[in-house]
């Protein structure tokens, strides 16, 4: 049985390869990608943009091999897109898209643990951290998501049976069952939506904010399992494979004295 959607049959190898051999220039890549670089106006400002955050500062010299040929060399990238442009003002514009891009504030009680004084749960002390953002994991783009699980297939030769290939968290044997598991277990009353198993994998590490001084927060990032490996792997924006859930603030060190 064959996938009811399969998002590589419209892939072309540059979407999964950084070699500079390949040169396909499809008018298809062009026509699904003609945005990646929002919310900037133009491709131009999108490369040198990414360039200013995205490197080290203070600036080495990789970082201008970088700027030479990721930005200034882009296939894209047009020096007319620059007679108008405005750091302060695209970095104005970054911001607005930031909050308006379905983040959410909301607060978190974290109930206290009092050693010296045994209570109840209901009783001790609660600590509230303000300001984590946060958005739905629903919110992602799946335009290249495997949506239901399958087996893969490779008869190098019609005399020999075929074998079975595992090369991707859809292709395992553990996701088909789960698959047919949750497509046998009770659904709604009146939904006729398509069943799936969403395979999550969850990352954070504490990342600092200045070159100077303590501060920090903890970014949580999520990749999502129905992707190809290849896709999630390759070092792409544009590709949006790498998705920010929550930018948790650091909270104080409790002392002695405050438990």
């Amino acid at each position: 049985m064959f996938p009811t959607y399969d998002p590589e049959n419209s892939a072309y190898f540059d979407q999964f390869s950084n070699s500079s051999t390949f040169s396909f220039g499809s008018s298809l890549i062009g026509a699904i990608h003609q945005t990646y670089f929002a919310p900037f106006l133009n491709a131009t400002t999108f490369h040198l943009m990414n360039w200013f955050y995205n490197s080290s500062s203070p600036k080495s010299l990789g970082d201008l091999d970088w700027l030479v040929n990721n930005v200034i060399l882009a296939n894209d990238f047009d020096q007319d897109d620059l007679h108008t442009f405005s750091v302060v003002h695209e970095a104005k514009w970054l911001d607005s898209a930031h909050k308006s891009d379905r983040w959410h504030e909301t607060s978190i009680h974290i109930t206290l643990n009092c050693k010296s004084k045994p209570m109840e749960e209901a009783a001790a002390p609660k600590f509230t951290v303000e300001g984590p953002h946060y958005r739905k994991s629903t919110e992602v783009a799946a335009n290249t998501f495997h949506m239901p699980p399958f087996k893969l297939f490779w008869q190098p030769d019609e005399d020999k049976p075929p074998e079975h290939i595992i090369t991707e968290l859809y292709t395992l044997d553990a996701m088909l069952q789960e698959h047919e598991n949750i497509k046998g277990s009770h659904q709604e009353s009146g939904c006729n939506l398509e069943t799936i198993v969403a395979t999550i994998m969850l990352w954070s590490d504490s990342t600092h904010l200045a070159n100077f001084g303590n501060s920090a927060l903890w970014p949580i990032y999520m990749f999502i399992g129905n992707q190809s490996k290849y896709t999630r792997s390759k070092l792409s924006l544009s590709l949006f494979a790498t998705h920010h859930l929550a930018y948790i603030p650091k909270i104080p060190t409790f002392g002695r004295d405050m438990i």
